[in-house]
């Protein structure tokens, strides 16, 4: 089974293939969220951060040292070296919704570790990754990815 995703799709996707790691022969993870600490003073929706991870209520400009560091144990990331399954990123380089260091890094880390991580960044597009050149060759890449580790 392949996990594919996008957004926050992309993090429950990099979720379950950190905490699952048996599950999965590969993930595809479109602009994702991997690590909620490293995100929350970069992204347009710094709330979404705190809801996900301590609450609305602890709404802060300048998280504390505790906040993120739960951010961070609730992100992805802290499961990354549990990771199996060969991964295929793909980024918009300019997403302000989850900017593209978010995966680079997490992307980074995981080789780092020992794993696979493919990943395709596309210039012009930001998260949505909607420019009709941009969406043919993700299809495109993901079919070759899938092919490569589904058959």
């Amino acid at each position: 089974m392949c996990v594919v995703g996008g957004s926050h799709g992309g993090f429950l996707g990099a979720h379950l293939i950190g905490q699952a790691p048996d599950m999965f022969r590969c993930a595809v993870l479109r602009n994702p969220v991997t690590d909620i600490a490293s995100m929350v003073a970069l992204t347009d929706i710094p709330d979404w951060c705190f809801v996900e991870t301590v609450g609305r209520e602890a709404y802060a400009d300048l998280p504390s040292l505790s906040t993120l560091q739960t951010m961070r144990e609730a992100s992805p990331v802290h499961h990354l070296s549990k990771v199996k399954a060969p991964v295929l990123m793909l980024l918009g380089a300019v997403d302000l919704r989850v900017p593209p260091s978010n995966g680079l890094r997490y992307a980074a880390a995981l080789r780092e570790a020992g794993g696979q991580c493919a990943v395709r960044v596309f210039p012009e597009d930001s998260h949505g990754l909607t420019n009709p050149r941009t969406e043919f060759e993700s299809f495109v890449t993901i079919a070759g990815f899938l092919r490569e580790h589904m058959a």
